[in-house]
């Protein structure tokens, strides 16, 4: 199935007002799934439909994002592991809710709208969001391997399974997903958020205390092994041993007392690593950065930090995992996973252009967001997909 975007999205709800759409999510903790979802509810249209959204645990940070989008918001509290009156919960949820569309969203949430449609007896039609790629399933935990042999078997119930890359919907098609419901909708920037500044470079380094003219290497992320910093701390290394004035700005939980820092003490260029923990202003830091880099090793689908920075006139490094190399094209550099030497060569042929080159390169980078990976791309191919579900589901009645 292929999600085109030749009409507008108020074409595409013309024939859809007033219908009642049911959100079902594992979690609102903060994750590229859970982003989207609350950027993609602050975009549609109140008055065409509305929406509400159906967490599976409790409720964590992202919460507050929904909430402001004028969704309604229900948490069934479940713990990672279900129980039989979870299941019985679910059920009349969504039978209560009576929604004429139900989007998952992640693997628990995607499993809780087919069977909670099928066991309420809804049996509207079911669109699932799959923002995860699976190298190996034995990389997987055991219940996630377990909902991923389940989701397979019940793919071919969904109307259509939106996958945030091209290489996810290849390793879930692998593993026996239904391929004819195949519709890939990359991960969408808001680029008026993101968006380039010319003072914000000279904001970033009075904000960290950094000398003028220092070159800034940005990362985005949480901690986590799949992402592989210490592979970037070490990349930054190489460069000061090459004589390159740099910084590593590494933003996200988990690094100002974790490997990050433990790697930068050990390698001695401690005073070469800022971390500052959790920002909750990064569409303002963004366009400070002189270059991004993600370092993933494995499990990226589709970076939302990428894109972002891209939005914002930042040049970035990627390794190529997941999109990451189609998210770029030619206006970054791709470089091969847990590879610091390789790493450390693409940051460097970034650092090395000419101030105006790496602006240039930055605007080529905001040009290939706004036209192939905008927001409004992704919310309007998301719409079609609701309207091509809902005009079935009328034409069978």
């Amino acid at each position: 199935m292929n999600a085109s975007s030749g009409r507008s999205v108020a074409d595409s709800w013309e024939a859809c007002v007033h219908t009642s759409v049911l959100h079902t999510i594992t979690s609102l903790d903060v994750g590229g799934a859970q982003v989207m979802l609350a950027r993609f509810l602050g975009q549609v249209d109140q008055n065409r439909f509305s929406t509400s959204v159906l967490s599976l645990l409790s409720p964590g940070p992202v919460a507050a994002n929904v909430e402001y989008t004028r969704s309604g918001l229900v948490s069934l509290g479940m713990t990672e592991r279900p129980r039989p009156r979870d299941v019985v919960r679910l059920t009349r949820s969504i039978r209560r809710a009576a929604p004429d569309l139900l989007h998952g969203w992640m693997y628990h949430g995607n499993v809780a709208a087919t069977l909670g449609s099928m066991l309420g007896l809804n049996f509207s039609p079911v669109i699932w969001s799959i923002h995860h790629t699976v190298r190996d399933l034995a990389d997987e935990k055991p219940l996630t391997r377990q909902l991923i042999r389940l989701s397979a078997r019940l793919s071919r119930r969904t109307s259509a399974i939106s996958y945030c890359s091209r290489v996810a919907a290849d390793d879930h098609e692998r593993l026996g997903f239904d391929p004819r419901r195949r519709a890939v909708i990359p991960n969408g920037t808001d680029c008026d958020q993101f968006s380039p500044s010319v003072h914000a470079g000279a904001k970033l380094r009075r904000l960290f205390g950094l000398p003028p003219g220092r070159l800034m290497i940005g990362h985005v992320a949480r901690f986590h092994p799949m992402k592989d910093q210490v592979s970037l701390v070490r990349a930054i290394s190489r460069l000061l041993e090459q004589g390159y004035d740099v910084q590593g700005i590494f933003i996200g939980e988990g690094h100002a007392d974790g490997p990050v820092r433990r790697t930068a003490r050990e390698l001695g260029i401690d005073d070469r690593i800022t971390t500052p923990g959790i920002r909750a202003d990064i569409a303002d830091l963004m366009p400070g950065f002189d270059v991004y880099a993600l370092c993933s090793a494995w499990g990226e689908a589709f970076s939302l930090a990428v894109g972002e920075a891209m939005a914002s006139g930042v040049p970035a490094v990627v390794t190529a995992v997941g999109d990451s190399g189609w998210l770029v094209g030619d206006s970054g550099v791709v470089v091969p996973p847990g590879d610091s030497e390789a790493l450390a060569a693409g940051l460097i042929r970034l650092v090395s252009l000419e101030p105006a080159e790496r602006r240039a390169l930055g605007q080529q980078a905001r040009r290939r967001i706004m036209e192939n990976f905008s927001l409004s791309l992704y919310v309007g191919r998301h719409l079609e997909l609701y309207e091509a579900a809902l005009g079935r589901r009328r034409h069978i009645r």
